[in-house]
């Protein structure tokens, strides 16, 4: 005859959800994650301003070409040579086109 050993039972519950613990706990890490992507994805779709006005506003600033562009917390960031020749970032509001360097 087997004997039920309820602590026994307990332990070996314990033991076999140890594995499982992380993927429960990062869920709803991965699902804020998510949802700020589609928030995201949603911005960039509304946004007045694209990336080609985004290069035009900074190139109408007077600086030089465009290394890069990037949709970044509902702002364009504009990689490109500043008017002295060296490499800066500039801001560019997806609302106005307003054009900051990066940092303010």
């Amino acid at each position: 005859m087997t004997t039920f050993r309820p602590a026994a039972a307990l332990a070996f519950a314990l033991a076999a959800a140890v594995p499982f613990a992380p993927a429960f706990a990062s869920s709803g890490e991965r699902d804020g994650r998510e949802t700020r992507r589609v928030e995201e994805s949603r911005a960039l779709a509304a946004a007045p301003v694209d990336a080609a006005a985004a290069i035009a506003a900074v190139r109408a600033a007077g600086h030089g070409p465009v290394r890069g562009i990037e949709w970044e917390r509902g702002r364009w960031e504009v990689k490109t040579i500043d008017a002295q020749g060296r490499r800066a970032t500039f801001n560019v509001d997806a609302a106005s086109g307003a054009v900051t360097p990066r940092g303010r």
